[in-house]
């Protein structure tokens, strides 16, 4: 069971998207406890009340499927100088929070992936995470070939290509 911490992006992505008439979601939700900052609620589910998306987030949230946590800002926070968004920015406090209790921090946000290799957290890019559920034996790779298709319309063309690539080394 892996342990998540997604940003907005990556949950808007795996509620949107759909392989086999589901959200890529609810494939992770078999293997994984995901956890959102307040921030992530807010801008998911809130602000993006009207979308289809934003409504299943809602249910999983409201079934304990998706866990919100609070996190605080601490004094002197290095994160308010790097100008990124407030759900990435929680999604890092949070991570710096739970410390060892998570396996990932789930983003796809360029500066957000610098800034937790600077403060040494553990990060994965969404495509790169459905290649550690078939490392893990949690999707086949075929599977997980399928729902990189379903994704693509997010992505640039080189990340698709490149995680296919990996994919058929994995098979």
């Amino acid at each position: 069971m892996l342990r998540l911490i997604f940003d907005s992006n990556s949950l808007i992505t795996a509620c949107k998207c759909h392989y086999q008439n589901l959200p890529v979601l609810a494939y992770f939700l078999k293997n994984c406890e995901l956890t959102v900052p307040l921030a992530v609620k807010m801008e998911v589910i809130d602000i993006g009340s009207n979308y289809a998306d934003a409504e299943y987030a809602r249910q999983l949230l409201e079934t304990g499927k998706i866990k919100v946590a609070n996190c605080s800002q601490p004094p002197n926070d290095i994160l308010n100088h790097y100008k990124i968004g407030s759900g990435e920015r929680d999604a890092i406090l949070l991570c710096l929070q739970m410390n060892q209790n998570i396996d990932f921090l789930v983003t796809d946000d360029r500066l957000a992936y610098i800034v937790c290799d600077r403060l040494g957290i553990t990060k994965i890019l969404f495509l790169d995470l459905i290649v550690e559920f078939v490392r893990k034996n949690f999707l086949v790779a075929d599977q997980a070939k399928e729902i990189v298709h379903a994704v693509k319309s997010r992505y640039p063309e080189g990340f698709i290509y490149h995680t296919l690539r990996i994919l058929e080394m994995e098979s």
